[in-house]
């Protein structure tokens, strides 16, 4: 079973991401904010994070620069479309880029592919 952190500063999205990965067989572990996403990344050690860029605290940019070159798979998700953004997730290691509204399609698409990845890899 692979184990999926999902960090958002909205309580209701976790929530909903849980549940809808759960059902999926998914183990599904919660963070809502940066600092609180790499306690849990230490501790927990997910193989998939889906990260929100903006969150108090620590945004998910510096989450994916402190954890560059470890090998993490990162979804980075936002609300607001931005090229620049997008760029520096990607250079700095997020695997996929997607935009709120979360659309559950496209979110089960993107996270089975990089699952699909890992047990290819595995």
């Amino acid at each position: 079973m692979l184990r999926l952190l999902v960090v958002d500063d909205e309580r209701d999205i976790c929530d909903f991401v849980k549940n809808f990965f759960k059902e999926r067989d998914f183990d599904v572990i919660m963070a809502y904010n940066g600092q609180e996403a790499l306690e849990k990344i230490e501790a927990e050690d997910p193989d998939i994070i889906l990260l929100d860029i903006k969150m108090p605290v620590m945004g998910g940019l510096e989450v994916l620069k402190a954890l560059q070159g470890r090998g993490k798979k990162v979804i980075m998700v936002t609300a607001v479309e931005d090229g620049e953004k997008a760029r520096d997730a990607k250079k700095w290691g997020a695997v996929e880029y997607i935009t709120k509204p979360l659309m559950l399609e496209q979110l089960e698409r993107t996270v089975m592919t990089v699952a699909e990845q890992i047990k290819m890899e595995g």
